[in-house]
């Protein structure tokens, strides 16, 4: 890192009092010490601490709080606009203020829509506008100084008066998201208030530094938001991308916070983890902010460094997502003080030093925006152009897709890169590519040549090779991998004038087919649609009987046509319900509305092939009741993940159960017990668990939980790490010879001190796709038609395939890297073991995923899986006697 310029700060000649960093103030501190000197402002608008009752950084202020305070200022103020953009899961609101001129106020929308058109196609550069700058805080809600300095920013912008403000935001539009995190903001504001005295407490072990699980981190259902600007998961991302895309700003900032014995970064990043689909001139543009950020630290004192930690490789985060859209992304990360005042290394952190900090950077970002205003709206309109016409010369020319069984899962494909701005097309006739056929009716494509060519190419590209192997989050994020969609590339020999049809303009959930019958005997659905967990979880919840057929059938329906229906297949009879008829007829009606499945009356329970409708085969299905295992210790995001998917998607009832207090829960009362990783310490022994499984309840685990559950449940050892079983015995001694020879090649070979982090991050699996292969015809593979799957894997551990070949449900392929960085040592270890397992144990059944099926919400190609544990568990047989022969 070096910066060589050193740049005035037209916001800032002077800042505050002169009051030491590391040290608290003996009475709260004053808008002086975070605002620039000097300045005068307007006594119509409120202060923070008119509206609050405390000056900023005496208390956290709470997400309503600041909600309070921006309704107030943009009352006050022809400076601001207010914008309600989304709900968060807790139904709190999600803003957006808009700040300029007033003269620009009067006509920001066409300044806005003059700003968008520039993008676009053919578009003349014309006379330059205002620079469009977003400031985002808060997006982990246990990292509050960015949220608290964004009331004292906000005060500022609308109260200062002067030529300095005046120039701001006469060419600027400034767009400020103050908390972008509101159920984790309140929980962590809640934490800190409640633990506050009226002597701070500086010592690591006060309890106020140390949150209960989970934390103020994650969302309501204990995701990362910072992880899902590229999935959509959640309404405060995709209320945020919709405001994203309306305003293209030219600037992104990205506060955060990070471990209290830190002091500051600011990007660049690593720059040899700069993604590739990122144009060089971002990282130049980048390291001029830089400058601006470094004067306004400088002035103060505080130390600070940049490219080192952290990278701008994965597109998911607030910092990085910018990047692939012609904006620069810069994220900000403060040393927290985790409270009110903490002791570290260099003495004692104090709240209203790292809300300062944050202040310090929010207005050089303002300021280096301001006076970079020609170049990066430049580079804003040529990264379109560019990437216009470097589509125009890419071999791949479209990405057709399209899953022919699941139209639902089509539909939310869809939906994510419609959100992107990515274009859609139908396509006028089916195409075979590679020996894979995509028929018209449930396939679509997407053109290289769109405005949106670079992101669309990142979202579909399946790297395996990388110039740096260590990743600060995830390697690859290949999209239709992860929803389990079949896609091909085409070339141009690929595609005639005649292929691409009309636009999708708007993705639309599908509606299944539903048949009107009198009297039917029994209503059939397929278990193939993403929804119809939720379709059979609806039936049972109504009081239904509801079935599943282990094996396939063909049976005439009441229309007279004779339908093939395979494994997992739902039987409804009719006769044998609590209702009438028509209230089944009536309950099945709405699976086919709200679930997407496809419903088929029949007349008799006879078929024409295979099992009848009355076959020992169909098992009577068990509304579920799920206990999942959170607490202390136990991984929130994984936990959090399963409870997102069954309570959301699948409208399943979830217990959520602290680890701690497990033993004196009555397991009696739930079917399923569902451990991730950190979910297995307080059983102990495990025999209460054990018993529970053998008198009949379903034990699902995942990743770090499998091998205590292989260990302890099924009372087996663990194979060496090479997860196939070999014995360190049966190792072939090495002549002594060879030794030697090895031991020099070895020493010639030795690396430096300097080489310890970079290989060091070659032993981890930082998150790639893996190919497997599962059994169709086995309860965890009904509704999947193909026996190839993809999986996402982000952990070391491996499974070894087990003795009875009937419990391996899937395992890893020879060769199994699709997308994603895993070394060659890793691989070997993960080739042909095992990813998912299954068997009986008394009456109960054992399930382990040795991955994450439900990762980040996004994995909707695995998420099936994970939904037949829950509905199929109890179906599985029990093999055991195989081992035997």
């Amino acid at each position: 890192m070096r910066l060589l310029l050193a740049c005035t700060l037209l916001l800032l000649p002077a800042v505050g009092t002169a009051q030491s960093a590391m040290e608290p103030t003996s009475t709260p501190p004053q808008l002086d010490y975070y605002l620039p000197a000097n300045t005068q402002y307007d006594a119509d608008i409120p202060t923070p601490e008119q509206v609050l009752g405390y000056q900023v950084g005496e208390w956290h202020a709470r997400h309503d709080q600041v909600i309070e305070y921006y309704r107030a200022a943009a009352a006050a103020s022809k400076r601001l606009q207010l914008i309600e953009y989304a709900r968060s899961h807790e139904h709190r609101p999600l803003v957006l203020l808009v700040v300029s001129s007033t003269k620009n106020m009067e006509r920001i929308e066409e300044l806005r829509a003059a700003h968008v058109a520039r993008l676009e196609d053919d578009a003349p550069s014309g006379e330059l506008g205002p620079v469009f700058t977003w400031l985002g805080y808060g997006v982990h809600g246990n990292e509050p100084s960015g949220t608290n300095a964004s009331l004292l920013i906000t005060y500022y912008l609308a109260a200062a008066r002067g030529e300095k403000v005046d120039r701001l935001l006469g060419n600027s539009v400034i767009l400020i998201d103050p908390c972008l995190n509101p159920d984790g903001t309140a929980r962590f504001a809640m934490w800190a208030n409640s633990h506050r005295g009226k002597n701070l407490v500086a010592d690591a072990n006060h309890r106020e530094h140390l949150e209960v699980w989970p934390g103020g981190r994650t969302n309501h259902y204990w995701f990362d938001l910072n992880r899902d600007w590229l999935l959509l998961t959640h309404p405060e991302s995709r209320g945020r991308l919709r405001e994203f895309h309306r305003w293209k700003p030219n600037l992104l900032t990205d506060f955060h916070e990070m471990g209290t014995r830190s002091t500051y970064f600011f990007q660049p990043g690593v720059p040899s983890r700069q993604n590739p689909n990122t144009p060089p001139e971002n990282l130049d543009l980048t390291r001029n902010l830089a400058h601006y950020h470094a004067a306004a630290l400088d002035d103060v004192g505080s130390l600070y460094y940049t490219e080192e930690s952290f990278d701008d490789f994965y597109y998911g985060k607030g910092s990085t997502y910018p990047d692939i859209n012609g904006c620069i992304g810069i994220l900000f990360e403060q040393a927290s003080s985790r409270g009110h005042l903490q002791k570290n290394k260099d003495g004692l952190l104090s709240f209203p030093f790292t809300i300062r900090n944050q202040t310090l950077t929010s207005f050089s970002s303002l300021e280096g925006a301001l006076e970079m205003r020609e170049e990066l709206l430049t580079y804003q309109q040529e990264f379109f152009r560019n990437a216009r016409a470097d589509a125009k010369k890419d071999s791949v020319r479209a990405y057709v897709f399209g899953s022919p069984h699941d139209a639902a899962r089509n539909y939310e494909f869809m939906s994510v890169l419609h959100q992107h701005g990515i274009h859609i097309h139908e396509i006028s006739r089916g195409v075979v590519h590679d020996g894979h056929g995509f028929a018209r009716d449930t396939s679509w494509i997407a053109p290289i040549d769109q405005t949106q060519h670079r992101l669309l190419k990142a979202l579909f590209e399946q790297p395996t090779t990388f110039p740096d192997s260590t990743f600060y989050d995830v390697s690859t994020w290949t999209l239709p991998l992860s929803f389990g969609i079949p896609f091909a590339e085409l070339t141009a020999s690929d595609i005639d004038n005649g292929l691409i049809g009309a636009r999708v303009e708007t993705p639309q959930f599908p509606t299944g087919s539903f048949t009107d019958a009198d009297a039917p005997y029994a209503y059939l659905f397929g278990w193939q649609g993403y929804y119809a967990p939720r379709a059979a979880q609806r039936l049972l919840a109504a009081g239904l009987k509801v079935r599943v057929a282990t094996k396939p059938f063909d049976i005439a329906t009441t229309d007279d046509s004779v339908k093939s229906f395979t494994y997992g297949t739902i039987v409804v009879p009719v006769a044998i319900q609590d209702k009438t008829p028509a209230e089944v007829a009536t309950l099945l009606r709405d699976c086919a509305r709200l679930d997407g499945v496809d419903v088929h009356p029949v007349g008799s329970g006879l078929t024409t092939r295979g099992i009848d409708l009355g076959s020992p085969s169909i098992f009577a299905l068990e509304k579920p009741k799920v206990l999942l295992v959170i607490g202390r210790g136990v991984s929130g995001y994984e936990s959090g993940e399963v409870w997102h998917l069954l309570d959301t998607r699948y409208d399943v009832e979830v217990s959520l159960v602290e680890r701690d207090r497990i033993g004196r829960v009555d397991l009696a009362n739930y079917t399923h017990v569902v451990l991730v990783s950190g979910g297995t310490a307080a059983w102990g022994g495990g025999e209460k668990l054990r018993s529970w499984v053998r008198a009949g309840g379903v034990l699902v685990s995942t990743r770090r939980s499998v091998e205590w559950v292989r260990e302890t449940i099924l009372g087996r050892d663990t194979p060496d790490d090479s997860g196939r079983g070999k014995k360190k015995s049966e190792t072939t001694a090495q002549p002594a010879a060879d030794k030697k020879a090895q031991a020099t090649a070895e020493s010639a070979l030795k690396p430096s001190y300097a080489d310890y982090d970079q290989l060091n991050a070659e032993k981890f699996i930082n998150g790639a796709i893996l190919a497997a292969t599962i059994d169709t015809t086995h309860p965890l593979g009904y509704g999947y038609l193909s026996g190839d799957i993809a999986l996402f894997r982000n952990t070391r551990n491996v499974m070894a395939a087990e003795d009875n070949p009937f419990v391996n449900v899937a395992q890893y392929t020879a060769e199994p890297l699709l997308s994603g960085y895993v070394s060659d040592a890793n691989l070997d270890k993960l080739a042909e073991t095992a990813a998912v397992c299954a068997e009986r144990l008394g009456r109960g059944t054992v399930i382990r995923f040795a991955d994450n099926p439900n990762f980040r919400g996004v994995w909707y190609g695995t998420n099936k899986m994970f939904a037949n544990a829950i509905f199929f568990g109890h179906v599985i047989k029990d093999t055991s006697d195989w081992e035997n022969k």
